[in-house]
């Protein structure tokens, strides 16, 4: 089974990088084109984003260093088990270091779109985001 596994160094203070990944109104403000951004943040809560495309429930949440919940595409079959989205954050001197997983990929082909989109799609713009 293949895992994603990134790190990354955002100038930014831990609290502003939690709220990035966890306060809707904030993740709409960096994920362009990504208005409809549901959460539920306690353990057990729901999350959606573009409409329910991708969804999920929190397992895990340690405010403001860890942050763990399942992740499905609404395509993926009844027979295909979720897979799993960690956060680990850690303050810093200048910043926060931010390492993320993605385990459980249904197959090789969703394996290598995520593993890609994760940079482009929310690491990137988050830290351009949180530094600007």
């Amino acid at each position: 089974m293949h895992e994603t596994e990134l790190s990354i160094f955002i100038a930014a203070p831990i609290e502003k990088v939690w709220a990035a990944i966890t306060q809707p109104e904030v993740l709409r403000s960096w994920m362009e084109g990504n208005p409809n951004v549901e959460i539920d943040l306690r353990p057990g809560g729901a999350y959606s984003f573009s409409d329910g495309e991708t969804s999920g429930r929190f397992t895990k949440i340690e405010t403001p260093h860890t942050l763990e919940y399942t992740w499905r595409q609404r395509e993926w079959g009844k027979d295909v088990l979720d897979s799993t989205v960690g956060w680990k954050l850690k303050a810093v001197k200048g910043g926060t270091d931010v390492e993320l997983f993605h385990d459980g990929y249904p197959n090789e082909s969703l394996f290598v779109d995520f593993d890609a989109g994760w940079d482009v799609n929310w690491l990137g713009p988050m830290k351009e985001w949180l530094e600007s």
